[in-house]
Parts: C-alpha cells; structure tokens; sequence
C-alpha cells in the first residue's frame, strides 16, 4: 500500500501536512507544526499549549495560508524560526517569528501588512492555555496599566470571558512558574472548553469591539508575546499499565445512536436496509413548518421499512406564533402515521450565537417554543436547549420547567481542524458534559449532532466550502468522517460519555457530509469515487457494533492515548478500542474471544461489506496489541455478566 493510500485510508484527504518538527532550548522543548509553536514544555510539564498566528476571515474561518519562506535555526542555546506567508491572494503578508532560549524565554512576534483593504473577525497572536495544571487554579493578571490582580481560572466552563483587559499572566503549574506578556493590543481569554477544545485562549482584539473589521490598506499590525519559564521539573516517571481488562457494569446504559437527518440526509430505498440489519433505525430529523409535510413524509418510508422511531428538530420562525407552526409540523406528522417520541422547537434567531452581555434576538424565545412543543406534541417528551454547539447552550441556558429534557450538539473544528487539535477535543467533553449537567439539573440529557464537522455556523453567515477535501475549520464537509480517522473519533466521544447519563447521542448521518453510508456526491471523495463496491463508511461498522448495546462495564489498563467501552448486548459482552492518536500504541488485552481490528490493512474490505465483523472476526491470537493510528479494536467475549441485585 502506497504512503498517499494509506492517507486517504486514515484521514480520508489527499492533503500532505508538513511533519512536525521537535525544537529545544536546554530544558525547553516545543513542536513547530504548520506555522505554530506547540505543546511548549519545561521537562515533562507542558506550560503553554499553542502560540499561532492566524489569520480568520468575516465568518471566523482561519484562512489557509500560502508560505513565501520558511526557515529554522537550530543552536545549542535554543533556536530561532521564521514563517512569511500570505493570505486571499496576497491581500495580507504576515510575518511570525519564534525564538527560544535555553533559560526559559520564549519570545514571539508577528506582523501583518495589508496590501489592499482586508476584512477579518481577528488577525494576530493566540496563545493556548492547556487544560492540566491550569483549570481551577488561581492566576495572577496584569492589565495595560500595569496593575495587578488575582484571580481563579474557571473550574466549570465560563459562558463568558473568564479574564479581561490583559497586559500579563502569571501561572503556577505543577511548582513551575510561568509569566506571559502581551504587547501591540489589549488581550482577553475565552474559555474555549465551549467549542470542546481542550484548552483556554488568551486572544487580542476585544469582541466588545465591533467585528469583522478592516486592517486598511498599507497598515501594519504588530505585536509581541514574551514567556519566561522557570522551576525544576520532576523526572518523568515512566509505568507499564497492566492489560486492558473488562471490569464491574455499571449504572449506566450506553446512549441510544441517533442518526441525524434532514431532507437530503435520508437514504435511498436500497440503502434503507442497511441501516435496518445494523439496528441504525432511530431518527432524528431536523425540519421546519414550511418543510415539514414532504420532510415527515420522506422519513416516513424510511422508518416503514426498518421499524425504527422518530424525533424531531423544528426550527421555527421567531417572528411568528410558534403554535400554529408546530401544528403544521404536527398535522404532517398524523398524516403519515408519525409520532415523535422527542420533540424540541427552537425559533431560527437561536442558530446564531450571541454574546452573554450582547443583545438577544427579539420575538419568539426558546422557552416559549418549548411550551409551545408540549402543547401540539401531548405525547411526545419535550426538550430544551440548543441545535448548535454547547457554547449556545451555555449562553442561552435554558428554561428547564416546561421541558423533559435538555439537547445541544458539537462540532470539533470551530477553532483549528488540525488532526492533533480535533483528538484534542476529546480530552474536554468530559468538562463539557459536566457543565451540562449541572445547568439542566434533573432534566435527561440527549445529545444532537455530535461531529467533527459543522453543520451550521451559529459565528457566522454560512459555513466554510470545501471543495478541495483538506482539513478545513467551519466545514461540513471533512473528509475525515468517511475515514478512519472518524470511526476512532466515534468510539472515543462515546466513550467519553461514561459517568454522565446521557440517554442519546447522534454521531453520524444516514447519508451526506456526517454519513455512514457511501455515496457519491456533493464532494470529490479520493479512492471512494474510483470504487463503487464501497457502500459504507467506517463509523458504520462503530455504530452498528455498539448499537444494541446495554449496560456499560468499567475498562481497567487503559494506556494513555487509548478510549474504550464495554457493555452487555444481552447475548455477549462486547469491548471496542480506539486509537485516535498520532502514535501505534501497544499494549496488553486480559480478555478472551472473537476479535477484529479495522485499519488501513482492513479497510477496503470493511467498506465494502456492511456485516464486516461478522465475517472477519477471529479468535484471539495473542494478548499483546499493536493498534496503528485511527485504529479500531472490536471484541466479542461471548458472555455476559449479570449485575448483582
């Protein structure tokens, strides 16, 4: 299999990626990776997650940048590197420079000469913030005017900016200290836990200014940030986890799988079988009144076929009386045989989001479209929320009383669409999940459209095209959920999920840019187009595998970079591993039974058979596992453990 094969296989895009680049500075180490100064760490402590300079357009998508020259010194006392690039066919010439010294200091500077006038939302400096060592600790914080003050970083997730007005930030991390000053504009953070990065972002610009806004022509922007590390970092201490073991269940069912769906998401008639022998039958359907009697009518076929149940999504018209819309919605509904067993109304304003301390939409509000929902759905449950990101939801929280249930949805690219930065978002639903659960208290929890993609931009007017199939902020088409990539990313959102009750998650689509099954259209699709006899994506075989599942049992021995679920079906007991990592992770199973591993050696027959498992599991031959990148362990054990009463 040839190198770009394998690519496509793992990441679903013919898009090369410089390779990152290890740097150091004494006991200073860093990643250069496409243009950014990553995971800089004073021994095994990482004290800064990210410094980049990005360049983002009117509806906040990072414009891809076409590099003039890059070059990298390497010394014994550091190193010292330098990007130019441009950006919208040389409208912005951007220049970044990162130097690094071997007693601590890191300073970094960045300037942008617009050469015609040019639109943006921001232009300049972010420095990442990680999670570890950092959330819920105190920080001391330095503004223009050179006072200082203390305060808490944030332990739930701040619907708002947590930190204003910075000149400067102090840290302490892990009995290492960290200062960071900010030169050429007023810096502000934002807890970026919101959009499930895993991280906190120290940003200039305020947004209580006006955005987008222009850089004129002939101007320059320039700015400085100086980081002075200091402190006597621990050994790293390196342990062999034990094997990974299915340990005692736990009060808890694995979420039931949705599938997203709107009017061009639903299959075709000889696709609906498909979903019906995978048990993927549970619809739910985002629709509006004007729309609603051919949405409701086209779903109707395909839940005829397969049995399965319908929830609703209905975006209505805030300037109108939400009850006569959702008694057309309704009305479709009993014409064709249809009840709902879920139903959240939200008016259209709400796609959009809004600032805390911003002016909201005026007419219908959220909690009126929920009343409303009870009214003409009586025997539906009826939810709250948002149908965009948890940022919205966090924002906008929601008015619990008339509702039986709370909903938001996820997108992993809003910010950076880079594959370490989208595995990345993993390490920050359980933050979110938490957070939640806290603002919905007892309602249930049901989880919308959960994605790496966007399928919608709440920041701006339309979401990012992507014809070209490249790692792409703000787009609804990434390649990576037809790829492994998007199975592994799969296993370990649900996974994520445990501890948390969450009754339903949707993770896929039944066709389009979030589907599980092949088709073609819409967008190129490398090697998919050149062989027809591929009728699904590798999230099928994840979803198909988990979709009958039960109770959840504990995972013990996990190594690092690994995510698992085990869980009963009532006939076996099942365990799925992934990898979402950058890095083949070996470890030990203390497990027996009938084993599968989907990787780019399996994949071309995983996508073209839809019962894959079935035919290519096999006993297990060996305790010790070597799971490649964006691999995917299946295991049947075939018992089943009965909890005690």
């Amino acid at each position: 299999m040839d190198a770009l094969t394998r690519q496509i296989f793992q990441n679903g895009t013919t898009e090369i990626r410089p390779a990152p680049k290890l740097v150091k500075a004494g006991e200073l180490t860093a990643v250069i990776d496409d243009g950014a100064l990553r995971r800089i760490a004073l021994g095994p402590v990482e004290m800064v997650r990210q410094i980049d300079f990005p360049v983002r357009d009117e509806n906040w998508a990072t414009l891809s940048p076409n590099v003039v020259s890059e070059t990298l010194e390497e010394m014994s006392g550091g190193f010292r590197y330098e990007r130019c690039f441009t950006v919208t066919d040389g409208a912005l010439s951007c220049r970044v420079i990162y130097q690094a010294n071997e007693d601590g200091s890191v300073t970094a500077t960045g300037e942008a000469e617009a050469s015609r006038d040019f639109v943006t939302s921001r232009t300049g400096f972010t420095v990442l913030h990680p999670l570890s060592g950092v959330t819920g600790m105190p920080v001391t914080v330095t503004n223009p005017a050179g006072e200082r003050r203390h305060e808490t970083m944030p332990d739930a997730i701040s619907p708002r900016q947590p930190i204003m007005d910075i000149a400067g930030l102090a840290f302490e991390t892990r009995g290492m200290a960290l200062e960071i000053e900010f030169e050429g504009d007023v810096f502000e953070m934002e807890d970026q836990r919101n959009w499930s990065d895993a991280s906190f972002k120290t940003y200039s610009r305020p947004l209580a200014l006006p955005f987008p806004y222009r850089i004129e022509a002939g101007t320059t922007v320039r700015q400085e940030i100086r980081l002075c590390m200091s402190g006597r970092p621990a050994a790293a201490q390196v342990c062999q986890p034990p094997a990974i073991r299915i340990g005692s269940p736990r009060q808890e069912k694995l979420p039931e799988m949705l599938l997203a769906a709107q009017g061009d998401w639903l299959p075709a008639a000889d696709e609906i079988a498909r979903l019906a022998t995978a048990d993927l039958d549970r619809i739910l359907l985002r629709t509006e009144p004007g729309s609603a009697a051919s949405d409701i009518a086209a779903v109707s076929e395909v839940l005829a076929a397969t049995g399965g149940s319908l929830d609703l999504e209905i975006v209505l018209d805030g300037g109108q009386p939400a009850g006569p819309q959702l008694d057309r919605v309704a009305s479709a509904c009993r014409e064709t045989g249809m009840k709902p067993r879920h139903v959240t109304a939200l008016p259209s304003a709400y796609l959009q989001s809004y600032q805390p301390t911003g002016r909201w939409p005026d007419g219908l509000s959220p909690s009126q479209a929920c009343a409303a929902a009870r009214q003409s759905f009586p025997d539906a449950r009826t939810g709250c929320g948002m149908l965009t990101n948890f940022t919205e939801f966090n924002r906008c929280r929601p008015d619990g009383d008339t509702a039986d249930y709370f909903t938001h949805g996820n997108s992993a690219i809003v910010h950076a669409a880079d594959d370490w930065s989208v595995s990345q978002t993993i390490e920050t639903l359980p933050d979110i999940f938490r957070t939640a659960r806290e603002i919905g208290g007892d309602l249930r929890y049901r989880l919308g459209l959960t994605a790496i993609g966007m399928r919608s931009n709440p920041y701006g007017s339309a979401v990012s095209p992507n014809p070209d199939q490249i790692r792409l902020t703000m787009a609804t088409w990434d390649p990576r959920a037809r790829a492994l990539f998007g199975a592994a990313w799969a296993v370990a959102i649900l996974a994520q999920t445990e501890g948390f009750g969450i009754e339903a998650i949707a993770l896929a689509a039944p066709i389009g840019p979030f589907g599980i099954l092949s088709r073609s259209g819409g967008v190129a699709r490398p090697w998919y187009d050149d062989h027809p006899q591929a009728v699904v994506y590798p999230i099928f075989h994840v979803l198909k595998f988990v979709s009958q599942g039960g109770l959840r049992y504990r995972v013990s021995g996990l190594p690092a970079g690994l995510h698992a679920i085990a869980f009963a079906t009532g006939t076996a007991t099942r365990l799925v591993i992934a990898n979402p990592g950058q890095a083949t992770v070996r470890f030990g199973l203390a497990e027996t039974g009938r084993m599968a591993i989907l990787d780019t050696n399996s994949f071309a027959a995983a996508v073209t058979d839809p019962d894959w498992f079935d035919h290519a599991c096999a006993p297990l031959s060996s305790p010790s596992i070597d799971l490649a990148p964006s691999a995917v362990l299946f295991l049947q054990t075939d018992t089943v453990e009965t909890p005690a009463k």
